[in-house]
Parts: C-alpha cells; structure tokens; sequence
C-alpha cells in the first residue's frame, strides 16, 4: 500500500464496453478531467489511457492509484480540519457567545 504510483486528483477508473460481431467485451481506462496522458500516436495529450481487461497488471496500477490518492485526499481533509480545531482552541474561538433570542 505504502508504494506505487499516486494517481493525479481528479483521475478515476472507467469501464467501457466494446460490441464486435454480436459480441461483448469490457475494457478499462484510466480517465482525467483534463487532457493529461500522453497519445502515443501522437504529441498531443489525451483524457484516457487504455488500461485493457479487468486484472491485467496495468488495470490493477491503476485501481490501487487511484485507491491511493483517495486515501492521500481524505487524510489532507481530516488534517485540514484537526488544524482548524487547533487553532479554535488555542484562540479560544470555540467558546463564541451567542445573542439572546426574543
């Protein structure tokens, strides 16, 4: 858990199905926002990279970036918010008193 690839904020895993002669295949991709992966046709950047079938090497990368970087977000956020508790308390802005209500 602790190594590999941190998936940029805002990536997630899709899965997309494929129909060819009455057939169905599902693929995934790993999905962006904004254009941030590399074509590999060409210079261009792209939305999407092609991850193939559920538990290839390559798809399972993905998940657990992914997986990581949701986990890397939610400890910033209860950091961000144990940081606003401490700072309540050392202020002593907790303890606002508030207006009677007639």
């Amino acid at each position: 858990m602790k190594q590999g690839v941190l998936a940029e904020s805002g990536t997630w895993v899709a899965r997309y199905q494929v129909r060819q002669n009455f057939n169905k295949y599902w693929y995934y991709k790993l999905q962006v926002p904004i254009p941030y992966f590399q074509c590999t046709t060409s210079d261009k950047l792209s939305k999407y990279k092609h991850l193939g079938k559920a538990g290839t090497q390559e798809h399972i990368d993905a998940v657990m970036s992914v997986f990581r970087r949701s986990l890397c977000d939610e400890i910033q956020s209860i950091i961000h918010t144990l940081d606003d508790c401490l700072l309540d308390i050392s202020s002593g802005s907790e303890q606002e008193s508030e207006e009677p209500l007639d």
